[in-house]
């Protein structure tokens, strides 16, 4: 059962009490068919725009969308599209229809192209209801294209007959980014792919060259950033490697490593699932290894090694990054982490405070999440031995921010300026010395971070190192007036040989 919200109530009502037919149509319906509370609502009606303007002219109107032919109207707070029948929309240019059907028709796949209103129910020309039913099998529902019926000649006993068949072409040729779109819903929620749809994804690739580089990049990111982004990238990546040619290296490339488990596009394809769903990690990982396909060797043993594959993986990254038109900000980060990938991180609490001093406390936590989930993809085994080691560094570190626990110098309690103010240090050399051993004994003793205490260890430092200079200034006086009494000495016990006589 369908129920609408009571702000999309009060617009379809101001529309047919106008005159005019209007129904909720596209995904909206296919969220409300499951259960779910869409957040946007579109209402395609009959009425032209200026019909459209004028039944809603007591609400707030904005014309975002108007290039789209759309009309955004606010109706008790609630933001709604409505818009006229529509053909066809590419780019500001848009074509608009006559009936509801030829709408419908427009929109890609049968799981989109159903319409409701209170009055007339459910219109479902493509039978997109089925396509949301799960199949007992899989637990899973289907992703089908809208097709139409099309009659091609073919040739039977050497002579041309014409046969009618079901083309889903067109859905994919008048929006070319529906082939991301349909791996999409694989990868953010329960669907595939059905076959007949795969076919013709397959045979209609070259509709990519059409497609624009922003909303590629954009359907990309939403099919990483999915719950079953690692299902959705392994199962089309006879697709994706048209718009990611780096890829098809890295499909069944077997590592020969006793380390992975898997060929280097599985270990990728897990590795995203695994990873923290943010765009810069998730895009990390999808990138971190292509380059091992062009850095394999194989020594005596047969074992594969892949050095430099870090710097050869961030080249490839930054070409399809630089394709795609990705954000500055977003591909430095990206290339950032591909780059270190592979960086040693250490298990001890000392040695993580000395990277997070060179790294920066948020490039060394998403280091860590790329490593925790470039591990956990090697192997079959739920948690592997380096997989718990990472998670443990990743736990100091949470502690050591959370904390305020001191790893940079410069969060020492004390200065060097009140040291020198103190007279515990004569000058600054001798004031970087004391602040680097107290600095090394905070980061044994976090708890010795504290002003005061800093200040009295300070003091005794001095204090001992007065004791220890006085102590080699007098075993050096004395060392040197021995030296002096030894040489007096010497001088006055001289021997004195004469010659004897003979007698």
């Amino acid at each position: 059962m369908i129920i609408l919200p009571q702000q999309v109530i009060e617009a379809l009502d101001i529309l047919e009490n106008s005159g005019f037919e209007a129904y909720v149509v596209g995904e909206c319906v296919r969220e409300l068919m499951l259960g779910r509370s869409p957040q946007d609502f579109d209402i395609v009606t009959n009425a032209e725009i200026n019909d459209i303007l004028f039944a809603f002219r007591d609400y707030r109107i904005s014309d975002e969308g108007m290039n789209k032919g759309e009309i955004m109207v606010t109706v008790l707070g609630m933001v709604i599209a409505v818009s006229p029948y529509r053909r066809e929309v590419v780019g500001s240019r848009v074509m608009y229809a006559p009936d509801l059907d030829t709408d419908l028709s427009r929109r890609g796949f049968t799981m989109n192209a159903m319409a409701y209103s209170p009055k007339t129910g459910l219109i479902d020309p493509y039978d997109g209801k089925s396509a949301l039913e799960k199949d007992p099998n899989t637990e899973t529902r289907r992703v089908v294209a809208i097709g139409e019926n099309v009659t091609v000649n073919v040739k039977q006993g050497g002579k041309p007959v014409a046969e009618t068949v079901y083309d889903m072409s067109k859905s994919f040729s008048m929006c070319p980014s529906r082939l991301l779109e349909a791996i999409r819903y694989c990868s953010e929620d329960e669907y595939e792919i059905d076959e007949q749809t795969r076919n013709c994804m397959r045979a209609n690739l070259a509709c990519f060259d059409y497609a624009d580089a922003e909303t590629v990049r954009e359907e990309l990111q939403r099919i990483v950033m999915g719950k079953f982004a690692a299902r959705a990238l392994e199962q089309n990546a006879d697709i994706l490697k048209y718009i990611l040619p780096e890829i098809e290296p890295c499909i069944g490339c077997d590592q020969c490593s006793p380390h992975h488990d898997f060929d280097v596009w599985t270990h990728i394809c897990k590795s995203v699932g695994y990873s923290l769903p943010e765009p810069s990690i998730r895009f990390a990982m999808l990138f971190h290894d292509l380059g091992k396909p062009d850095c394999m060797s194989l020594d005596k043993n047969g074992r594969g090694h892949f050095k430099g594959h870090g710097e050869r993986s961030r080249l490839l990254a930054e070409s399809i990054m630089r394709r795609l038109e990705f954000p500055k900000n977003l591909s430095g980060e990206i290339s950032w982490l591909v780059f270190h990938h592979d960086v040693k991180i250490p298990a001890e609490r000392k040695e993580l405070k000395a990277l997070i001093r060179e790294l920066g406390p948020q490039d060394l936590k998403d280091l860590l999440q790329c490593e925790i989930a470039d591990s956990r993809a090697r192997k079959i085994d739920s948690e592997p031995p380096q997989t718990q080691v990472l998670r443990r560094s990743l736990d100091y570190l949470n502690e050591i921010i959370s904390t305020g626990e001191c790893y940079d110098i410069s969060q020492l309690a004390v200065t060097k300026r009140e040291l020198l103010e103190r007279r515990l240090a004569r000058n600054e050399d001798e004031a970087d010395k004391l602040m680097n051993a107290l600095f090394d004994i905070v980061l044994d003793k976090p708890s010795f971070n504290n002003r005061l205490m800093l200040i009295d260890i300070a003091e005794k430092s001095k204090h001992k190192l007065e004791e220890i200079e006085a102590e080699k200034r007098r075993a050096e006086e004395e060392k040197a007036e021995l030296e002096r009494t030894k040489r007096a000495k010497g001088r006055r016990a001289e021997p004195i040989f004469s010659k004897r006589k003979k007698p």
